[in-house]
């Protein structure tokens, strides 16, 4: 379950708007595909017009491997601009659009509407440094106020939340930025886990951009 302060997530409603929705940075895409993919898949599930621009082959790959989703679109960065200059009229079609491209395209190219963000992390020491460093890049453009962390299954739970609680800890005290636990990537065997993580992470994104504001729940 996602956390931030008091906000819990209440699951994932559908959301319809002609302006389409917020564009979602994720940044650590290169070093975890398979979580990106399944996240990307799992909030389509739920009933969102999703869609991911990479410029990572492994997550584009996973997704071709993946069972076809309508409301899923795909896309190498390549087809939206060396400096992303298409991301909105991409976004405009989509309730979600998730950039998962490499760190410093993703600084270059996010300097319009992005005021929160997603970063994968391990739970080891240098997998947080890395992850702090890609926070302080994404702030660093200056409309992102938000982040949420989520982990791979590499390491035991008490480890991930522990990494989790140094960066925010850390975050806030050098960026002032208040940094959300989005949780582990659950096992792909259990039967609905990716749903739930979708959600929950949906739902923080809702709370936290006025990209939601006004659409009905």
């Amino acid at each position: 379950m996602l956390e931030r302060g008091v906000d819990q997530a209440t699951g994932l409603r559908r959301s319809m708007t002609p302006h389409g929705g917020p564009v979602l940075p994720v940044a650590g895409a290169g070093e975890h595909p398979a979580f990106v993919a399944r996240l990307a898949q799992a909030l389509c599930d739920g009933g969102l017009r999703v869609a991911l621009v990479s410029d990572f082959d492994d997550v584009l790959e996973q997704i071709k491997r993946g069972q076809p989703r309508r409301d899923l679109a795909a896309m190498h960065s390549l087809e939206v601009g060396s400096g992303l200059q298409r991301l909105g009229i991409i976004s405009a079609s989509a309730d979600l659009t998730l950039v998962a491209v490499d760190d410093a395209r993703l600084a270059r190219g996010l300097t319009m509407r992005a005021s929160e963000a997603i970063v994968l992390a391990s739970s080891d020491t240098q997998a947080i440094a890395t992850a702090y460093a890609r926070i302080k890049a994404l702030v660093g453009l200056g409309s992102v106020r938000d982040v949420c962390t989520l982990f791979d299954r590499g390491s035991a739970s008490a480890d991930v939340r522990l990494g989790h609680d140094r960066l925010a800890q850390t975050a806030w005290r050098f960026l002032g930025v208040d940094i959300a636990y989005g949780g582990a990537a659950p096992d792909i065997s259990m039967p609905g886990g990716y749903r739930r993580l979708a959600d929950d992470l949906a739902d923080w994104s809702r709370n936290r951009s006025g990209r939601w504001a006004g659409l009905p729940h």
